[in-house]
């Protein structure tokens, strides 16, 4: 069973039951298999408000296909490019909290992030601001990014 052809069907599938105009690409990349749709008109519908449908797409992809291989597949979903801009606008945000703590050597907390915008932002902040750490706090809904001097 080619799994690359099993993400991009049962992919093509989800979609069909909610939008009309749509196409799949599935490019695996070291064991991750990022899953690119290109949409004219519904894209608002695919990536839903502050990228919730997006993140369910994923999700309901994975437990499918946990069902299908008998093992976890590692899903990225992308929609027009969401993915990169999404960073974008995040790299902007870390840079901005991670200044105004080096200015103030105060803690910053960043809030309603999910664990993959939580992610880049850590990722950013180790790359480009040494002199910091970031790090999570919390439960669920009230995890919160940390970044703060480092000791």
């Amino acid at each position: 069973m080619d799994k690359t052809q099993t993400i991009k069907d049962e992919t093509e599938a989800l979609l069909s039951k909610m939008i009309n105009n749509f196409q799949v690409d599935v490019v695996e990349t070291s064991g991750t298999f990022e899953v690119v749709i290109k949409t004219e008109d519904e894209v608002s519908t695919v990536i839903g408000r502050h990228g919730e449908t997006i993140r369910a797409i994923q999700k309901i992809l994975e437990v499918i296909l946990y069902k299908k291989f008998g093992e976890a597949v590692e899903v990225l979903v992308n929609v027009n490019d969401f993915r990169e801009k999404q960073k974008e606008k995040l790299e902007a945000l870390a840079s901005e909290y991670a200044t105004k703590v080096q200015n103030t050597q105060e803690t910053a907390e960043v809030v309603n992030l999910s664990s993959f915008e939580r992610k880049l932002i850590h990722e950013y902040i180790t790359a480009n601001f040494p002199d910091l750490t970031s790090y999570s706090v919390g439960e669920g809904r009230d995890r919160k990014l940390v970044i703060e001097v480092k000791k």
